[in-house]
């Protein structure tokens, strides 16, 4: 067994960096919890989301008939929000996320009008393949995606037809 003072002078240099960098991903985590234990609201079937997730993954599948609006906050970290259980909503339902260095993927009802917009560094990805619509009617989108992105992007597809997404 080697001792540190017989670690390559490499090793013994890059070391202490790599045990600070896990510091950092640890305190941040910890972080996240708390502020998450005191931001998050409501649960799947309700009508209003908020998540705060660092360092991790969410995943939503809200269906509640009279859902109005999803809010995540995601830095470092990624999501998925599936709103195909979630019939056409009167009103729409609006989207907020906030994103440094994380990603979403949503998954939308065929036929379901999108709109969205982003301003940051970053975007997001539309499939009009997948029998979405996009529209320039904020107010009259079933779906409205308010996205402020750093390094990070949304994905937004229709429904599939295999059920990949494990319901």
């Amino acid at each position: 067994m080697r001792t540190p003072s017989t670690l390559p002078p490499a090793v013994r240099r890059v070391l202490p960096w790599l045990l600070r960098w896990w510091a950092v991903q640890a305190g941040l985590a910890v972080i996240g919890r708390l502020v998450a234990r005191q931001k998050d609201e409501g649960d799947e079937s309700t009508a209003g989301i908020r998540r705060v997730v660092v360092i991790g993954g969410v995943e939503l599948r809200p269906v509640n008939r009279e859902l109005s609006r999803v809010r995540l906050d995601l830095v470092m970290a990624g999501g998925r929000l599936d709103l195909t259980r979630v019939p056409h909503v009167p009103g729409g339902v609006d989207l907020t996320v906030r994103a440094l260095m994380g990603g979403l993927g949503v998954q939308v009802p065929t036929g379901w009008r999108v709109w969205w917009s982003c301003r940051g560094i970053g975007g997001v990805g539309f499939a009009e393949s997948d029998g979405l619509v996009r529209t320039d009617d904020e107010r009259g989108a079933d779906l409205r995606i308010h996205a402020d992105v750093l390094f990070g992007g949304i994905g937004v597809e229709g429904a599939p037809q295999d059920d990949s997404w494990g319901r």
